[in-house]
């Protein structure tokens, strides 16, 4: 990845101030649109496209340029969906998103904004997932909750830290201190021990292992034939994200890595920062990671080297939301200082199967 003098986000993206924290990010598999969970109880809307916004296009010969924007992006949209925060957002596998706040209630996002709750629980939840299946979980204290026409509740052994839906809809994993639970909606879950306490629970997106940060390392289990792997970290394992090529990305204090389960060793991507990872997402289709960190920068940085490209500068809070759109043309990005933000990275940027030119 080459530098640029000026970060990506400036160039080929749009930037919003809402004045309050955004929590996180998902994209409406549809549309083209970004929802921010925010700390007023709304959901921000934000476009990845507009009329007039800048454009990447190839340039005769090879390479790209960029044609600048003569518009400036529209507002977002702001739907009240909580009273108190909005804590979480998630993708509903249709269209729309799905959402949980302080109040206890779950509520669903439709395509033309119209907000229907779908399940109320008696406190804030500490995670929710969505996913194939029929999957619409959320979880309070050590009870994780499955609402929709297949209602029911799983208990696990300790407060729920993480959720993850199988990309194929056959079950939903729970992290938790001491394993990680497998539950396929009956009676009978399956637990995957683990001394310490599963965080960022994650399933590759062959949906072949399932993963987890567990204190300074990374642990991964293979369902299927019950083996598991693990790899050391040095410092604490902060945010898991998964990676298309069957592996996992995470931050580990100022640091990226990439791991497959069965390798010996991570392999680091970019250089360490002084700054701690706060957030990582992989793109869907490309060996590429962003990574966003608690000074509020954000870059793209690949494994085995120690390039990066700046998306975001330093400023405006912790990077606290990150996330690609399904598929991998746009970047949403939010942070605790009360911006977000979104990035185009169409196809032509890449000059081969993952770097940005």
């Amino acid at each position: 990845m080459n530098a640029i003098p000026r970060p990506l986000l400036d160039v080929l993206g749009a930037r919003w101030r809402v004045g309050v924290a955004a929590g996180s990010v998902a994209w409406d598999n549809r549309r083209g649109i970004a929802g921010f969970a925010l700390e007023d109880g709304t959901l921000a809307l934000a476009p990845a496209e507009w009329d007039g916004g800048p454009v990447v296009r190839p340039r005769e010969g090879s390479g790209a340029e960029l044609v600048p924007g003569t518009a400036v992006p529209p507002p977002v949209a702001r739907l009240p969906v909580h009273q108190g925060a909005c804590l979480s957002v998630v993708a509903d596998p249709d269209v729309g998103f799905v959402t949980c706040g302080g109040d206890g209630r779950v509520s669903r996002v439709l395509a033309d904004g119209e907000v229907r709750i779908v399940g109320r629980l008696d406190g804030p939840a500490a995670a929710i997932a969505a996913g194939r299946g029929g999957w619409l979980v959320a979880a309070i204290g050590r009870r994780v909750h499955r609402l929709g026409s297949a209602a029911g509740v799983v208990e696990v052994a300790a407060e729920v830290t993480s959720l993850a839906v199988h990309p194929s809809g056959a079950r939903v994993a729970i992290g938790h201190a001491g394993g990680v639970t497998l539950w396929s909606g009956g009676n009978a879950p399956r637990v995957l021990p683990l001394s310490g306490v599963a965080t960022g629970v994650a399933w590759t997106g062959d949906g072949k292992w399932v993963g987890c940060g567990v204190d300074a390392a990374l642990h991964a289990w293979r369902p299927g034939d019950a083996a598991a792997a693990s790899v050391g970290a040095e410092v604490p394992v902060g945010a898991v994200a998964p990676s298309g090529s069957g592996g996992f990305a995470a931050g580990a204090a100022g640091r990226v890595m990439l791991w497959h389960p069965g390798d010996d060793d991570p392999a680091p991507c970019g250089v360490a920062n002084q700054s701690v990872v706060t957030r990582v997402a992989c793109h869907p289709n490309r060996t590429v990671i962003a990574a966003g960190y608690g000074n509020g920068t954000v870059v793209l940085c690949q494994p085995d080297s120690q390039a990066l490209l700046l998306i975001r500068a330093a400023g405006e809070g912790a990077v606290t939301a990150l996330g690609f759109a399904p598929g991998g043309g746009h970047l949403g990005i939010g942070t605790d200082g009360g911006e977000i933000g979104i990035l185009a990275l169409p196809d032509v940027l890449f000059r081969d199967g993952s770097r940005p030119q």
